[in-house]
């Protein structure tokens, strides 16, 4: 093993740092421009009208069972609401982390060596993480496995290089692997990932007997890993309805081409660098996928002819990690077709198992003579740097502003300024536009659910004078009704229908059916509550002096209604002049 160096110390450690400064500023630039987006709003909706509890922690949620994402969303939920600047620190500082863990790794892999700064950027700056980083529920998906797995493969050389007490790191790894299976099933990735390392750092041994002495030599923290393993699956298929993948084999095999040559390839060496993004998918043009191809099997060359006594290892477990994830889309879901290969929040994972195989395999390189000189090092270095920099640039700028999320951003805050100009308005509630939420979450994509958990704490369906209905684009506009269907004279010439402790009963001209909207024209000498009746459905609203309408909600019920029932509490005559019943125009 090469010696342990201190990380930071030096002009690379400075170099070290000015990569992480460039991520902080970057990333924290396009992180403060982005907003939640999909799945952010409903899941915290869920969260925000749940207890906590046992049941809601480890709830199926669509075949995942993840309590300590469940917690996250519950506390945001419950005491940051929409507060965007929380979960831009959050999201910021777990990629910082991990890429300082990174960093530490590849020093005490690679030891004092200007190779470690280029691999530091490749994996700070490539685009293939910029997508889920950008949108709050990929990023926990992604940033917290990642810490996991870079944590346990930390602790384990640290364990080989005889750093830290045995125990220390020990417990410590299985702790890693524990957090990142309470937060996501992909973390189970990290365990066969910690062997493949085990094995390459097995100094002890060549060939295949690197294998025999990994297990060896710790063999119970593998047994330890085993149950834990064990237990987490028996656990998650207890809790869940595992449904397979599905997709024939020509579906298997068009996601397996995305997934590894238009997604991760290109994502590996900072691309794609053109193309187009299709809803989450994102398209490569066709000589990207070819020239990153061709790059990417240079490299796995280069390392196979120039790397160290484990070079052999590193491409293994390179190969091994990425045919991994690749099963685990296939087993969940390779029915959507080729389209989810080129999700980069199913590929990211794999920049921070690449980068330390990569590692692996220079660790004990002999020193190229081409660049024993220090300014052709220098060169070298400072070419690769500024090139990777160039073309992670064009990746970038490619993704960002299809997964910035700007138009969520303004939908939200045109409903808040609405709700802050009247906090009295009442909202009826409906479907979002399938741009901020699909239609495919069992009705959770209504505005009841997905603005709940706002401070302005806003109002829904309830009776009111002021009743809103939401416009294409997030503000608020009275309600109007199109084509409605009224109600016929009353009784009374001067009063239309009367209505005191003795009901009243108004007819409208048709029946009507579904969840409408109930608009009752009004006068009265004073307050009076009138109560609204329907077969089993009943509301009551306050009627207030003066000429007035108010806003009632009629649900779907099982009959038509054609027939409602008024009656007051005895306080005074409520003269309803007209009742209209119908769908409100969508502004």
């Amino acid at each position: 093993m090469s010696a342990p160096v201190r990380p930071w110390r030096g002009v690379q450690g400075a170099a070290a740092l000015g990569v992480l400064v460039v991520l902080a500023v970057v990333r924290g630039r396009l992180l403060a421009d982005s907003y939640f987006n999909q799945d952010d709003f409903y899941m915290t909706g869920r969260a925000y009208r749940a207890d906590l509890t046992w049941d809601y922690l480890f709830a199926d949620f669509a075949g995942h069972v993840n309590p300590l994402q469940q917690l996250t969303l519950w506390l945001v939920a419950h005491h940051a609401p929409f507060d965007w600047a929380v979960v831009v620190t959050v999201i910021l500082a777990a990629n910082l982390a991990a890429t300082a863990l990174v960093w530490l790794i590849l020093s005490r892999l690679l030891g004092a060596g200007w190779t470690r700064v280029v691999l530091l950027a490749v994996f700070a700056w490539a685009p293939i993480t910029l997508a889920p980083t950008l949108w709050w529920s990929a990023s926990m998906f992604l940033w917290p496995q990642v810490l996991c797995s870079l944590t346990a493969i930390w602790l384990l050389i640290r364990w080989r290089q005889g750093d830290g007490r045995t125990w220390v790191n020990t417990l410590g790894i299985i702790a890693a692997v524990a957090v990142g299976l309470l937060w996501h099933e992909r973390a189970v990735l990290i365990v066969p990932l910690l062997l493949g390392v085990a094995v390459a750092i097995a100094d002890e041994a060549t060939g295949w007997r690197r294998l025999v002495a990994a297990l060896r030599r710790y063999w119970w923290l593998w047994l330890a890993l085993v149950a834990l393993l064990g237990g987490f699956l028996a656990g998650h298929a207890a809790l869940t309805d595992v449904v397979g993948g599905g997709g024939t084999a020509r579906q298997q095999l068009d996601v397996s081409w995305s997934f590894v040559g238009q997604n991760v390839v290109p994502g590996l060496v900072g691309g794609p660098w053109a193309g187009h993004v299709q809803g989450g998918a994102v398209v490569p043009a066709t000589w990207v996928t070819v020239a990153s191809g061709v790059l990417v099997v240079a490299v796995i060359g280069l390392l196979l002819w120039l790397g160290g006594p484990a070079r052999r290892w590193g491409v293994a477990v390179l190969v091994g990690y990425v045919a991994a994830d690749l099963a685990l889309l296939l087993s969940g879901r390779s029915a959507f077709g080729d389209i989810i290969g080129l999700d980069p929040r199913y590929s990211s994972d794999t920049l921070h198992a690449v980068v330390v195989c990569i590692a692996l395999c220079l660790r004990g390189a002999a020193p190229v003579p081409a660049l024993a000189s220090g300014k052709r090092r220098a060169l070298v270095v400072g070419t690769s740097l500024a090139a990777y920099g160039v073309v992670a640039a064009l990746g970038t700028a490619l993704l960002v502003p299809a997964f910035q999320n700007t138009a969520d951003r303004a939908f939200v805050t045109h409903f808040r300024d609405a709700l802050a100009d009247d906090p009295d308005q009442v909202v009826f509630d409906g479907a979002a536009p399938a741009e901020l939420v699909l239609p495919l979450v069992d009705g959770d994509n209504r505005y009841s659910v997905i603005f709940g958990p706002l401070p302005e704490r806003p109002a829904f369906d309830g009776p009111s004078a002021r009743m809103r209905v939401v416009a294409s684009d997030g503000s608020l506009r009275p309600a109007e009704l199109v084509g409605p269907v009224t109600s016929r004279p009353g009784p009374s010439r001067s009063c239309g229908y009367p209505v005191s402790a003795d009901p009243a009963t108004v007819m409208l001209r048709a029946p009507v059916s579904g969840r409408l909207l109930l608009r009752i024209d009004y006068y009265s000498g004073s307050e009076s509550t009138v109560t609204v009746t329907s077969g089993g459905w009943h509301e009551e609203f306050l009627a207030r002096r003066g000429p007035n309408e108010v806003w009632l909600v009629l649900p779907d019920l099982d009959d038509d209604v054609q027939v409602l029932d008024l009656v007051g509490d005895g306080r005074a005559t409520v003269c309803v002049t007209g009742v209209a019943a119908g769908l409100p125009v969508t502004p």
